[in-house]
């Protein structure tokens, strides 16, 4: 057994025993589902950034830097951090005064309607269920390539560790686990980072050695990325595009907004908020710097996805390269645990919503479905169908293009009825699928503002705003809106507000540093070199 092999197999038994001591500390739905409400910044901002990242961040993103779309993911990101905190501030803290376990069941009491429930999980349940099957496959592919196993046993191994740990731990050990293994991949890439610097010449050197490379990819330094062929414009504003999306989706979507449930407090959402800010700007920013320095040492890679991979195994000590691999794995893991167990709780509590005797009996019918759809997740996976990728074009943000503008509206909005709602959720949801499946099946150039999930959030909005017309807010919609606005005593502690406040400042002298450092080591030396 190799080294890499063996520390992939450490990993998961690793994630499995916190899986198990996170699941003795489950006492009930509460527990389970939401992690008692307890959880402190740090858990929140540890879980939303190791679900948000996974294998993607490590693999598809920093194959797209690598390819000469360092900038446009800077863009991205920085959008996308804005997300985290307009939905703390405008929807997150408010779900939370909810006291709900899931997101489609705050639509339901918001709109005292049972079938935007239902409707909202089974958004959820298509939506993650398809996104666990592509991070499914893509650890087990990640694990195929270190361990050289066969593509079915990587997959059962993965599936038994992720299934093992959600179906004992739930929402705790999500949480729990999720910490340990983001501090863990966040300091190892951080460890790892200068071995890869010093192999291109040096961090301070790199701009000016990939001036001079010839086989760096066009476009890799301006503003606009590689146009790979075409338009800079289109470039470009595929970068704003995506990052609206993103913006959207980190805002209202259950596995990251929901989250919010599990705060101990609101002042915890406001500090995570901040905290994810940072960490996808700042952090993202290092693991781009760190894929892009790989193109002087190993251009034109074939598979461009496994460029943090090569990095690991040619350009760090072993010890380093399988540490960082570990957090790689572990970090595809632990999004696919979160996106487990949001399906099987949308599907056990929202879409079936059986009545049952005592919370022992819910825990296990829990559990049961947890199980059923993971079995299924893995029958599908080991497939390998072609239309799995079909499935995945849509999931990552279909939930922001269909309840992205109910969400928002849910909490500020004074004319929006529940019929409304239902019809603005079904119609951005119908609206993105079928203007997604037109655009990649039959080639139909929807790109800009023609993408399809400003398609759908438009049918949204509009079908919001006709479906309301002519209605009247139930008296139960109105008081419970009204009681969502209503601050608890619990949050107005002075001394909460001035460590808030902290925060804030954090953010805006973490902005300067960041323009100043990309002034002064990219865009100074680089209109330098241009001028020559």
């Amino acid at each position: 057994m190799s080294i890499y092999a063996a520390g992939v197999l450490v990993s998961i038994v690793v994630f499995v025993l916190i899986g198990a001591y996170a699941g003795m500390k489950v006492k009930g739905i509460d527990d389970y589902y939401v992690c008692g409400r307890n959880a402190p910044t740090l858990f929140i901002t540890c879980t939303l950034f190791a679900s948000m990242l996974s294998t993607n961040g490590f693999m598809g993103d920093t194959a797209f830097s690598y390819g000469g779309n360092i900038t446009t993911m800077l863009l991205l990101n920085t959008l996308c951090a804005g997300g985290y905190v307009i939905g703390g501030l405008f929807f997150g803290r408010y779900i939370r005064r909810a006291m709900v376990n899931t997101m489609p069941t705050y639509f339901s009491h918001r709109f005292n309607s049972f079938r935007i429930r239902r409707l909202a999980a089974m958004i959820t349940v298509a939506s993650l269920f398809a996104y666990l099957i592509s991070v499914l496959q893509g650890t087990g592919l990640l694990m195929e390539t270190l361990t050289g196993f066969s593509r079915i046993t990587c997959l059962l191994i993965a599936w038994v560790g992720i299934t093992l740990f959600t179906f004992y731990s739930g929402a705790r050990g999500s949480v729990l686990t999720d910490t340990v293994m983001c501090l863990f991949f966040l300091g190892i890439t951080i460890f790892a980072g200068p071995y890869v610097f010093e192999a291109a010449g040096g961090l301070e050197n790199l701009l000016d050695t990939l001036a001079r490379n010839p086989e760096t990819p066009p476009g890799l330094l301006d503003y606009h990325g590689n146009p790979r062929g075409g338009p800079e414009f289109d470039m470009v504003f595929y970068g704003i595009t995506m990052g609206i999306i993103w913006l959207v989706t980190v805002a209202v979507s259950p596995w990251q907004a929901g989250r919010n449930l599990m705060a101990r407090n609101e002042h915890v959402i406001l500090r995570s908020s901040v905290m994810m800010a940072l960490l996808t700007v700042i952090f993202l920013l290092y693991l781009y710097l760190m894929s892009i320095s790989v193109i002087p040492v190993n251009p034109a890679m074939d598979q461009p996805e496994k460029v943090m991979i090569w990095a690991a195994m040619e350009l760090m000590p072993p010890l380093v390269g399988v540490a960082l691999l570990a957090g790689i794995l572990t970090a595809g893991l632990t999004s696919a645990c979160t996106f487990l167990s949001v399906v099987g709780f949308s599907l056990s509590s929202d879409i079936l919503n059986i009545k049952f005797a005592s919370e022992k009996s819910q825990l296990r019918f829990t559990r049961g479905m947890m199980l059923l759809v993971s079995l299924l997740s893995l029958m599908i996976a080991s497939m390998d169908m072609a239309s799995i990728r079909v499935i995945a074009w849509f999931a990552s943000t279909i939930i922001a293009a269909s309840w992205g503008y109910v969400a928002f509206a849910s909490v500020w909005s004074k004319k929006l009825t529940e019929r409304g709602a239902y019809l603005a959720m079904a119609g951005g949801f119908f609206g993105y699928m079928v203007a997604k499946l037109l655009k990649e099946l039959a080639g139909v150039p929807l790109v800009n503002l023609f993408d399809p999930f400003f398609i759908g959030v438009a049918i949204s909005i509009v079908l919001g705003i006709w479906g309301s017309k002519g209605q009247t807010k139930t008296i139960e919609e109105i008081t419970y809106q009204d009681k969502i606005h209503q601050i608890p005593a619990s949050e107005t502690v002075a001394a909460e507000y001035v460590r808030s406040r902290y925060y804030g400042w954090i953010m805006v002298a973490a902005g300067v540093l960041v323009s100043t450092f990309l002034i002064y080591y990219w865009a100074i030396p680089y209109n330098a070199f241009v001028n020559q």
